[in-house]
């Protein structure tokens, strides 16, 4: 079979554990965004206690979720025009979130991150996230950044309802509990990388075997 190519959201369940997993379909990244540019700066994310995940962001592009659940092309592009900064054109077979391109060549990240607040403000807009990447050298090794959090807690030290108490404290707001794994979404986006800061400090928090940010992956079948 012809390799096939899918978006699909990374949720780490115990192997025990069947779920379906949700998949992202339509917001493919294109060949046309392969050629893109990194900061220097690295951001990580716990995969085990001893092991980390590195990240490195890129400095031209950006996810947007729209506010509207379902949203056309044309009210896409009116929202997005409303930027300077951004390339309007956009890539995407579904419009309720779509991967941006910055029309500048930069070299500083921090305007990136000015960009990214700047776009969170509108209220129009859920969330504008950071792309990343898990490897300077592969361009499918994109790491795409949602305003979530998927965690497990330690049953062994808190219970899962006062630990969902005490993840609603810390800008989240629960979506489902099931297997005693937890999903949230963001309820504040400012910064875009809220998911990424929130799971590290529920996983240094010790309560959880795990918390990690949701993403969009590259997953290929053969």
């Amino acid at each position: 079979m012809k390799k096939s190519e899918i978006m699909k959201r990374l949720i780490k369940l115990p192997l025990v554990t069947i779920i379906g997993l949700m998949l992202l379909v339509g917001c493919e990244k294109n060949d046309k965004l392969i050629n893109t540019r990194l900061c220097d700066s690295k951001y990580f994310y716990y995969a085990t206690a001893d092991s980390r995940i590195y990240l490195k962001q890129s400095l031209s592009e950006i996810f947007i979720v729209f506010e509207q659940d379902s949203i056309t092309k044309d009210l896409a592009d009116l929202i997005m025009s409303k930027f300077s900064f951004i390339d309007m054109n956009i890539i995407s077979s579904d419009y309720n979130q779509i991967i941006v391109r910055i029309n500048e060549s930069l070299t500083d990240c921090t305007i990136v991150n000015d960009y990214l607040k700047v776009l969170n403000e509108d209220d129009e807009i859920f969330s504008a996230t950071p792309v990343f990447y898990l490897s300077e050298n592969d361009p499918d090794s994109y790491y795409i950044l949602l305003s979530e959090v998927l965690t497990k807690n330690n049953e062994n030290l808190i219970s899962e309802l006062d630990f969902i108490e005490y993840a609603e404290t810390m800008n989240l707001k629960l979506v489902e509990a099931k297997y005693s794994t937890q999903y949230f979404k963001v309820k504040k986006v400012t910064t875009g990388f809220e998911a990424l800061e929130i799971s590290n400090k529920i996983y240094e928090s010790g309560k959880v075997q795990y918390a990690q940010p949701n993403c969009i992956v590259k997953i290929e079948r053969h």
